[in-house]
């Protein structure tokens, strides 16, 4: 929470850490762990407030392929632009960098914002890199598992061709 009520005119700076307490606070399982520094500078008018937001830390989320926690750095900066209103817009559905808030509100919420930010900078796909030789890191157990679940492919499987298909080349079509 960004406490607003009593903030003068002008130039702020903020300091925050979204750490494991604020992964659990957001009830959601994507991020397990995190150390993320959170530098807010906030530009506030009389009608509206700028805040840039530079993030810098690292995540622990589960590896997609072998499972084990993985570490992933964080480092990315972003704008949050808030319209003050006196009356709000029933209609106005707050944008990912727009918001609107009433003129007397007391705080700003931007526990969301920060999560969702943080979470949209992840790769989709989140799994330990390869060392320098080209191999996984992941856990090679989980690997040795994976491999022996793995479907066969068609040359593993048979060698000699489905017999239909021989049956289907004597078929002679005449125009």
């Amino acid at each position: 929470m960004l406490r607003l009520s009593g903030i003068e005119l002008g130039n702020h700076k903020y300091s925050m850490i979204c750490d494991k307490a604020f992964f659990e606070l957001t009830g959601l399982a994507e991020i397990e762990d995190g150390n993320i520094n959170v530098q807010i500078e906030m530009e506030k008018d009389a009608k509206m407030m700028t805040l840039k937001f530079c993030f810098n830390g690292e995540v622990t989320v589960i590896c997609d392929r072998c499972l084990d926690l993985l570490r992933l750095p964080i480092n990315i900066t972003d704008f949050l632009v808030v319209n003050v209103v006196a009356q709000l817009d029933e209609s106005f559905e707050n944008d990912d960098n727009i918001w609107q808030i009433h003129e007397k509100a007391y705080e700003l919420d931007l526990t969301h914002f920060l999560y969702e930010t943080i979470e949209l900078v992840l790769p989709t796909q989140r799994i330990h890199p390869d060392d320098e030789n080209g191999n996984p890191t992941c856990n090679p157990d989980m690997l040795q598992k994976l491999a022996e679940l793995a479907p066969k492919t068609d040359d593993q499987q048979n060698s000699e061709p489905d017999p239909r298909w021989n049956a289907l080349k004597e078929l002679k079509i005449e125009n």
